[in-house]
């Protein structure tokens, strides 16, 4: 009897020690959500580290974006700016969106805040100027996310449209750009896909295994998802809750450009965010949305404006032949029309 009662004793402390010395790490998913990029934000970690570690590794890629989201803002740029004058004279100010001066030019450098602009000029080149990271006088000038919306008249839209041209920009120099035209630069249509890169490379750097990172709909699927793909809805353009399709995918940027996503509408049509840096006016074209899935976000998102304003058959060939973009294109009357490397089975869409 005392020999049963010592076995049960010595199964009772193995037991014991095994769930206090040998804890299982934590298998649940840590999920951050925040506010920045004028949207709601969330970063999903799968991962079996304990949750303290995947708290502050959350935490860092928060105050990434948010400190990223401070340098792109259109409203609140911190661009250093220097106008070189036709008498030789050298100003300096810290406004990149400072009024046009005439026999002046823009200099901008190659600090932190200016790390999109080699690719929004490369994605600018591919587009022939669809995407156009000079649009930003055009887009403060429509103010279509601010609240007193106002139809610009002819004359004001000619006025800046004469400041849009990314071939303004002139590289040569070798360790800074200039702006020729006095125009100014906004990286509203690549900053959160760029972000988004920076953000997969710290989680690779902190050995994360899975992630999924929603900023404001820019997705970004990182590994998978307990051993299975990531599934990612594409919203039917202009209704609430309704999907067009389901990509399913792992390392893959999956985001989407569309005009019912921030618009205004006033006497039966419809004025979207995206403009069109050759008319000046919001796209009106044959497309409600485009989703362009790469392995990289940045440039998904700057060419999932250009398909936009390119319009589905030259938006669908440039897809078509550039490596490592896929793309859904969906028509006005809500349509979808895949590129070659989609296959797609009822509402879902895969990578072949």
């Amino acid at each position: 009897m005392r020999r049963i009662i010592s076995l049960l004793l010595t199964l009772i402390i193995i037991v014991t020690c095994s769930s206090c010395g040998f804890k299982k790490a934590d298998n649940k998913p840590y999920s951050i959500t925040f506010q920045c990029f004028d949207t709601i934000c969330s970063i999903t970690i799968y991962d079996k580290k304990p949750k303290k570690d995947l708290e502050k590794i959350a935490n860092k890629l928060e105050k990434k974006c948010i400190h990223y989201d401070s340098l792109y803002n259109l409203d609140d740029s911190r661009y250093s700016v220097e106008f070189h004058h036709s008498d030789g004279s050298l100003t300096c100010i810290e406004d990149v969106h400072f009024s046009n001066k005439k026999n002046a030019m823009r200099t901008i450098g190659f600090g932190e805040e200016d790390e999109p602009l080699y690719d929004s000029i490369k994605y600018s080149k591919m587009t022939d100027g669809a995407f156009d990271v000079t649009i930003a006088p055009l887009v403060k000038l429509w103010n279509i996310n601010g609240k007193d919306f106002k139809i610009p008249s002819d004359k004001q839209i000619k006025k800046q449209l004469k400041y849009v041209d990314y071939k303004q920009i002139d590289d040569s120099p070798g360790n800074y750009y200039v702006l020729t035209k006095m125009g100014s630069i906004d990286f509203g249509g690549i900053a959160k896909g760029f972000i988004s890169d920076l953000l997969v490379t710290e989680l690779k750097e902190n050995k994360i295994k899975s992630a999924l990172i929603d900023l404001g709909g820019n997705i970004y699927t990182y590994g998978k998802k307990n051993n299975s793909l990531f599934k990612v809805g594409i919203k039917k353009p202009f209704t609430n809750n309704e999907l067009s399709a389901t990509v399913k995918a792992k390392d893959k940027a999956i985001i989407t450009a569309g005009i019912y996503q921030r618009y205004h509408k006033k006497d039966g049509k419809i004025y979207s965010h995206i403009i069109n840096p050759k008319t000046g006016y919001p796209i009106d074209n044959d497309l409600n949305a485009v989703t362009v899935i790469s392995d990289s976000g940045t440039a998904a998102d700057a060419l999932s404006t250009g398909f936009m304003v390119m319009g589905l058959k030259k938006g669908i060939a440039l897809a078509n032949k550039t490596k490592n973009i896929e793309a859904v294109f969906i028509d006005k009357d809500n349509n979808l029309h895949l590129t070659d490397g989609l296959k797609q089975d009822g509402k879902e869409i895969t990578i072949k």
